[in-house]
């Protein structure tokens, strides 16, 4: 199905001349989405969530691939792997699409290296209410303690593995452990949507940049302070979160006035594998409810 929807595909330049790939779905009128995925992944894994007929009639979808992943550049430098080149990246994106106030939806640390968690740096660097509002796809906020504390034990064993630069074997025990708890039943899961999922370009070097970035998280608690507006949609059986110390709900809920938190029983990690349906509904009513508005009234 995805193979026959038209998308809008662009090559980019950020601030710093990374490359980024972004592409698009759906009409420009609508309220405007921009689709995060995860780490080490692409925006590739959306292709069959983006050309769901609802998606398409109601919503203006943008993805990009987030620097050092799938289709963008690849830099090796600390700096470049700074919260504000995230910031610049997505700023590109907006530019690109001529994007106004759009709902930033981040899968897993789409929300984080790369996702719900660019929320942190687009608050953080850019303009006040340059997003209407902020969906986590089974998100966690930014890297650094909170990370730690959101990490189920299962995610937490692979992470070691994935940063190190001196054992194949390691990292590839580790990127296969980190893939089966994406899902809830990975041995259920099609052999091409496991691959699909297992990563990206992504070398141990820029995994270990992404994940070890500094983050500061208190510009988006302000902003939720002032009204801006997040959904959390996480799934219970989330092996990437069962066990953790904390749930996202109970790291983000105090800070935020517009507040929704919708847990999917039985669900795993990969909610637009598992159910997109459950992700499909709730997006459009969050996005047509605040997309393209000021949270602060003004």
């Amino acid at each position: 199905m995805s193979s026959q929807i038209q998308t809008d595909a662009r090559t980019l330049h950020s601030s710093d001349g990374t490359v980024i790939f972004a592409e698009a779905t759906g009409s420009p009128k609508n309220p405007s989405v921009v689709l995060i995925s995860g780490l080490s992944l692409s925006g590739c894994v959306f292709d069959d969530l983006c050309a769901d007929p609802r998606l398409l009639e109601k919503l203006y979808i943008v993805r990009y691939d987030v620097r050092g992943h799938g289709r963008s550049g690849k830099p090796t430098t600390e700096t470049a792997y700074e919260s504000k080149m995230f910031a610049d990246d997505f700023k590109t994106v907006m530019e690109a699409f001529k994007l106004v106030r759009p709902v930033l939806a981040g899968w897993s640390m789409g929300c984080t290296l790369p996702t719900a968690a660019m929320a942190t740096d687009i608050v953080a660097h850019l303009p006040p209410a340059t997003l209407s509002g902020v969906v986590y796809l089974a998100g966690v906020p930014c890297t650094g303690e909170i990370l730690g504390e959101l990490a189920g034990p299962g995610v937490a064993n692979a992470l070691p593995g994935l940063i190190t630069t001196t054992d194949v074997v390691t990292f590839q025990k580790s990127s296969a452990l980190f893939v089966d708890k994406v899902f809830a039943a990975p041995e259920k899961v099609p052999y091409k949507t496991w691959c699909l999922h297992a990563g990206h370009s992504l070398t141990p070097e820029i995994m270990k940049l992404t994940l070890g970035r500094k983050m500061d998280i208190e510009p988006l608690r302000q902003a939720g302070k002032e009204g801006l507006p997040l959904l959390i949609i996480q799934g219970t059986a989330d092996c990437h979160r069962v066990g953790a110390q904390k749930t996202v709900e109970e790291v983000m809920k105090p800070y935020f006035k517009k507040f929704e938190c919708i847990w999917l029983e039985g669900r795993g990690h990969a909610l637009h594998v598992e159910c997109p349906d459950d992700i499909v509904r709730p997006l459009i009513r969050f996005t047509e409810s605040y997309g393209g508005k000021d949270y602060r009234g003004a």
